[in-house]
């Protein structure tokens, strides 16, 4: 298990959401992603490995973590597709033995660790998306470094639109990144002369709710699986009074105004819509939920630093 450092201070939001539209909102993205290659026909150099045997009671996502002392990380410091302040591994992070011993242990399923070669095999001549937050971005990275254990000759990628991604050329799979913080198109909007009776406004950012972001719009037809996610952005830290959101549709003002958390509702149900509408079918898509935050001493723009090296419990987040 990784601990990611970088992640969203807004995880209450999600209960202001109605259950109708986090129904199929997914968290353990790479569990899921897995379970897909496996429905494939599975590579293998040499003899045929046996598929994960799943029981109809197994439930991936209803368990807990567990300490595994022995447990040590796929892949090392010298990986190229870290960021250098995010490579907790080269930087020498305190307690990493004991972070990195986690791993998620479902309650009645023999859930294995993944095996890089059998998953770019199963992946082989497909290509997977993430679109959204740095929450994406983060998963993205230790993902492309675990991968990377199986094509050492993995090449960085930056194409069709992508902020950051990595190609291996012995499976011919691309995996790549699309930043896209709130999902829908925004734009600042600088303070115009009607504004001067509002005290401390600086100007606004416009959002379209029915528009997706440039970054992701036109990315369809290039990738087999896509994860989505949004919710680190949605903010005061973010966007405070004096630089709100303000929300637009078919290009018209909403009216009454939307509140930030409802522009996040309305947001996710316009790009769903586009996503069921605009994507190919065949595509397998996913969304995923906010990590709690567990910023300690400040937050992290604010010195704040993660001491936690282990998972939060329930009664936490």
């Amino acid at each position: 298990m990784v601990l990611q450092c970088h992640v969203s201070r807004r995880s209450e939001m999600a209960s202001k959401l109605t259950p109708k539209l986090f129904s199929w909102l997914i968290l353990p993205t790479l569990l899921l992603i897995f379970l897909y290659s496996l429905s494939l026909p599975l590579y293998a150099p040499t003899s045929p490995k046996p598929k994960i045997p799943i029981s109809p009671s197994c439930n991936l996502f209803k368990g807990k973590w567990v300490s595994d002392p022995n447990r040590r990380p796929i892949y090392d410091e010298s990986c190229p597709f870290h960021r250098n302040a995010w490579n907790c591994l080269r930087n020498q992070r305190e307690n990493m033995g004991r972070i990195n011993s986690w791993k998620w242990m479902p309650d009645k399923c023999d859930l294995t660790r993944i095996d890089p070669v059998g998953f770019l095999g199963s992946m082989r001549n497909k290509n997977i998306g993430f679109v959204g937050d740095s929450l994406n971005e983060n998963f993205l990275i230790s993902f492309l470094c675990t991968l990377r254990v199986a094509d050492s000759s993995a090449k960085k990628w930056k194409r069709k639109g992508a902020w950051r991604g990595a190609y291996f050329p012995k499976f011919n799979v691309t995996v790549g990144y699309h930043r896209a913080v709130l999902l829908a198109k925004y734009e600042w909007q600088p303070k115009q002369l009607d504004d001067s009776n509002q005290d401390g406004l600086k100007g606004r950012y416009r959002v379209d709710v029915d528009i997706p972001a440039d970054d992701w719009a036109h990315i369809g037809a290039f990738y087999n699986v896509l994860v989505f996610n949004t919710g680190h952005w949605w903010g005061f830290d973010k966007f405070p009074k004096e630089t709100p959101l303000v929300f637009y549709k078919a290009g018209q003002l909403i009216q009454p105004p939307l509140e930030m958390f409802d522009g996040l509702k309305v947001v996710l149900e316009n790009m769903i819509a586009f996503i069921e509408k605009e994507l190919p079918e065949e595509t397998l898509k996913f969304w995923r939920l906010q990590s709690p935050r567990h910023f300690q001493g400040g937050d992290w723009n604010q010195n704040g630093s993660c001491t936690v090296d282990g998972p939060l419990d329930e009664l936490q987040i």
